[in-house]
């Protein structure tokens, strides 16, 4: 059955397939569809004004009005039932329900010769740009509704969609007789294949079971991201025939009809239906023989040993032709006098994993819990240019000692960029004048860029321009020692510091620079 949360006015249908969230409104009698992990994709809309009041027992939502009540019943796995329960005689014979997203998608209407009467002028809804990895693009199936008074008379309605509305029409004549409350009762069907398996092949001959034997069965897709590697095809196989199986194959598309061959390496799929082997999907593997860029249309489909009774809607573009090689899947689809163009749009479709590239930004304090250690040396050469002005004869000597550490404990597996800049500007104006000893632990703001690749040595070249001007009248030693952290401050007379550095680490950064001048 479909799990269903009372807290948040959720359930969820199909589970085992492409799990569908139906997503009633709390107040309201809204209801959404939603697929594939989005958002809601299609919600109806009945143009009520009045208040509710609603009702949860066990598997039923009812939305209680005066009027006009809405109800909710889960079937089973695969359907629900939604009620719209006239509790008086309406204004029109016409229920209008309002589609929001209905731009996203195909409405289908499925023809009214269709020998099931809740089927006949059923609307089968697909996504208009199905995205590889969402099966067949299937959102639901709306049936036929069946109107059903207080005596329990019963006629069928009409469905239609016009723009973004959906239009339950009820006879007028039933309307009139009618007993109340009357209740409009569509059920939703919410399996990704097709609902039919029959079709008419010669009216008014019988209805005939769908089977194809020698043959190229394809439907038209377009490429949603750029194909180029292996894929994975799924067919629903329905009966049990001897021979049952096809391999998958592709190809390109010319003047909206199959071209050139863009598959190989079909691995064959088998189609038997026994105790082992239930009806369902079957999957097979392939790879197509060159890229396919985005935007393509394409022909998808199975060179078909026997396919027998595929599920199908009416809907989409559809060809199909013999072959009769069945050794050899031909490089071009065969141009046959026997096309048979027709409106099938057939419960199959394939999937394809491209590599994914993951772009990660570190800043300070973040760390990444990641499987792959590494380890990496960096080499740093300074260079500084001092400038000194001075009235007197002056020696002066300058020493600096760099330390660097640097830890990384890297679990990724994704390059990682980090990207860190520093910029310094300190400046100190002392007139000192007699011998002494100048002592002064120094604060660098420091800012840093890097960007490091693992498995490589890099090289760093900082230069320090450190400016001087005073007036010295005797002997100066000055002592300098900086430690620069993530924030360093430096009051040295007139110096400025410029640091880049370029790092790529795939972890959490623990840094300690320690400098050391001496200027004599």
């Amino acid at each position: 059955m479909g799990n269903y949360n009372t807290g948040t006015i959720d359930f969820t249908q199909s589970v085992a397939d492409f799990p569908l969230t139906v997503r009633l409104g709390e107040e309201i009698p809204t209801w959404g569809l939603s697929r594939w992990g989005g958002n809601i994709g299609l919600r109806f809309v009945p143009p009520d004004d009045e208040g509710f009041i609603l009702r949860v027992d066990k598997q039923q939502f009812i939305y209680k009005g005066r009027r006009r009540s809405h109800r909710f019943t889960i079937l089973s796995d695969s359907s629900f039932e939604y009620d719209c329960i006239l509790e008086r005689e309406p204004e029109s014979n016409v229920i209008t329900l309002f589609l929001e997203g209905a731009e996203q998608y195909d409405f289908f209407r499925q023809p009214e010769f269709l020998t099931e009467p809740f089927l006949k002028s059923s609307y089968a809804v697909y996504k208009k740009e199905t995205l590889l990895g969402e099966g067949t693009g299937k959102l639901c199936h709306i049936n036929r509704p069946l109107i059903i008074d207080a005596l329990r008379r019963q006629c069928w309605g009409d469905l239609s969609v016009v723009e973004n509305h959906l239009c339950i029409t009820i006879p007028k004549e039933y309307l009139a007789e009618a007993k109340y409350p009357v209740i409009v009762d569509p059920v939703i069907g919410t399996s990704t294949i097709g609902s039919q398996y029959l079709y008419d092949a010669d009216p008014p001959e019988p209805w005939v079971q769908l089977l194809f034997e020698a043959e190229i069965p394809v439907n038209r897709f377009l490429v949603s991201q750029t194909i180029n590697g292996n894929c994975t095809a799924y067919f629903y196989t329905n009966e049990d025939v001897n021979q049952a199986g096809g391999r998958p194959v592709i190809y390109s598309d010319n003047a909206n009809r199959p071209n050139i061959r863009r598959s190989q390496q079909e691995n064959y799929i088998d189609f038997r239906v026994n105790a082992s082997k239930t009806k369902g999907w079957r999957s097979g593997t392939f790879s197509v023989n060159e890229s396919i860029a985005i935007g393509t249309n394409i022909w998808f489909g199975c060179f078909a040993d026997s396919f027998w009774f595929p599920r199908f809607d009416y809907g989409g573009i559809f060809f199909s032709t013999w072959y009769d090689n069945q050794d050899n899947i031909p490089n071009t689809y065969p141009a046959r006098s026997n096309f048979w163009p027709s409106n099938f749009k057939l419960s199959m479709y394939f999937d394809y994993s491209s590599a994914q590239n993951y772009v990660r930004t570190l800043t300070q304090g973040v760390s990444l819990a990641d499987s792959r250690k590494f380890t990496a040396e960096y080499k740093r050469n300074p260079t500084e240019t001092v400038q000194a002005n001075s009235v007197a004869i002056r020696l002066q000597a300058t020493c600096r000692k760099l330390q660097e550490a640097v830890q990384g404990l890297d679990n990724n597996l994704f390059s990682v960029l980090f990207s860190r800049s520093v910029q310094e500007t300190a400046t100190v104006s002392e007139t000192m004048r007699y011998f002494g000893v100048f002592l002064r632990g120094l604060i660098d703001v420091a800012k840093i860029e890097g960007e490091a690749k693992s498995g490589r040595f890099y090289f760093l070249t900082l230069t320090d321009t450190v400016q001087v001007a005073g007036v010295v009248f005797r002997g100066l030693l000055l002592f300098v020692r900086i430690v620069t952290g993530v924030f360093v401050r430096d009051y040295i007379l007139r110096r400025f510091l410029i640091a880049r550095e370029e790092l790529v680490l795939k972890s959490c950064i623990t840094r300690d620079i320690t400098f050391e001048s001496k200027i004599n």
